[in-house]
């Protein structure tokens, strides 16, 4: 399997894959993990951001439908964040979980494939999640 992350603001970014991989990528989703805080709270944290979202993907120009079916939330798992971690986390074990929209497509045909989604969230609840993404991978499928 791929797996295609989405960097903030607008981005287009070209790579190279083999041919025979299923995709994976998420649209919108928000992780959380706590050392000592009450489950229930570490799945409001990984939900409340992804409330109010507008999202789109596209396929080689081929509008998705009804991606608001695709939200999935994982069940609490654990994680380990090193230290010197590139998101400045605190390091150490933690329960953690994952909630969002994630496509998972078959393998595409060798050829260049565009892959774009867009999100745009405006949360009147908790501003602070307000944000937006328009993210264009322009994909060499390698035989």
């Amino acid at each position: 399997m791929w797996f295609l992350n989405y960097p903030p603001g607008k981005v287009e970014l070209t790579c190279t894959m083999p041919a025979g991989k299923a995709i994976l990528f998420p649209i919108l989703s928000g992780e959380c993990d706590y050392g000592t805080e009450k489950m229930t709270e570490v799945r409001k944290c990984a939900t409340e951001g992804n409330e109010f979202g507008v999202i789109s993907a596209t396929i080689d120009g081929v509008r998705l439908h009804n991606l608001e079916q695709y939200r999935v939330q994982s069940d609490f798992f654990n994680i380990i964040i090193p230290e010197d971690n590139i998101y400045d986390a605190d390091p150490g074990a933690f329960k953690a979980m994952v909630d969002g929209f994630f496509v998972f497509l078959e393998p595409l045909p060798a050829g260049r494939h565009d892959i774009r989604f867009t999100v745009s969230v405006s949360n009147p609840l908790n501003p602070e999640f307000d944000h937006a993404k328009d993210t264009t991978y322009h994909l060499i499928v390698k035989p």
